[in-house]
């Protein structure tokens, strides 16, 4: 790892009151990348689920194409700015499929679901949030927040998913975009009551709780499980363990 990586981690370690020697700076980093990659497995059920449940939400009402007319969105929305992305990301598709149906530069060929391959997590938070008011709260509830947190929420998985993307390390430290503070409901609120806002464990308690509406995510979170019982002592690095972490 890069010295400015290893320093933060001795610092962490000593905050922690924990050795901070060669190999207890190796074991953190390692944990760290567990950790990401379980995080990562969260946060990608979260985007799948995103591009479907955007996609459903808005077809049955403007058809395949929905995302080509302004009046699909609300008056805050830069349309033209869109467009313009959606037409970058055409242009540089490597997918077969796309690259054909997008010769000759006409979006009347692509339906969304096509597009939506090509779009970051980031776009499809703009595109989620930007919807109108119905489509946006059968989002909402679909993965079961209010529908006035449902962009903020977007926001902080977009910034969890970034930073195990790039390999930013999560123990010992705050993420920098906080998550919304919910009041409702009151089974995300039970998961989440005493973990610290802005903690690596918060956000993991609420990635699962997302990931859980799309199916199954008992993999991901037994193999964290099992992480946190064999670093017990590095567990107040990520801000308590989740609720279903818990002995």
């Amino acid at each position: 790892m890069s010295r400015h990586r290893s320093v933060q981690f001795r610092r962490a370690l000593v905050e922690y009151d924990l050795e901070p020697s060669d190999d207890a700076v190796l074991r953190a980093h390692a944990f760290d990348s567990s950790v990401r990659s379980a995080a990562m497995a969260l946060t990608e059920q979260v985007e799948i689920a995103l591009r479907g449940r955007l996609d459903v939400a808005v077809e049955a009402r403007v058809g395949v194409r929905w995302y080509l007319s302004p009046s699909t969105f609300g008056a805050d929305f830069d349309h033209a700015a869109f467009r313009a992305v959606a037409r970058r990301v055409l242009d540089r598709s490597l997918e077969p499929a796309v690259r054909s149906a997008w010769q000759g530069g006409r979006f009347e060929r692509i339906p969304f679901g096509m597009l939506a391959e090509e779009l970051s997590f980031g776009d499809l938070v703009r595109l989620a949030s930007g919807v109108g008011p119905t489509p946006r709260a059968e989002i909402a509830a679909g993965f079961r927040v209010p529908t006035s947190t449902l962009r903020s929420t977007l926001l902080h998985v977009n910034h969890v998913r970034n930073c195990c993307a790039h390999h930013v390390r999560l123990w010992g430290r705050r993420l920098r975009v906080p998550p919304p503070t919910f009041r409702s409901p009151l089974e995300l609120l039970r998961r989440l009551d005493g973990l610290p806002k802005r903690s690596p464990a918060h956000s993991i308690e609420l990635l699962a709780y997302l990931a859980e509406t799309t199916g199954p995510c008992d993999r991901h979170t037994a193999a964290l499980r099992r992480l946190l019982d064999e670093h017990d002592d590095l567990v107040d690095g990520l801000g308590g363990r989740p609720t279903w972490a818990r002995a």
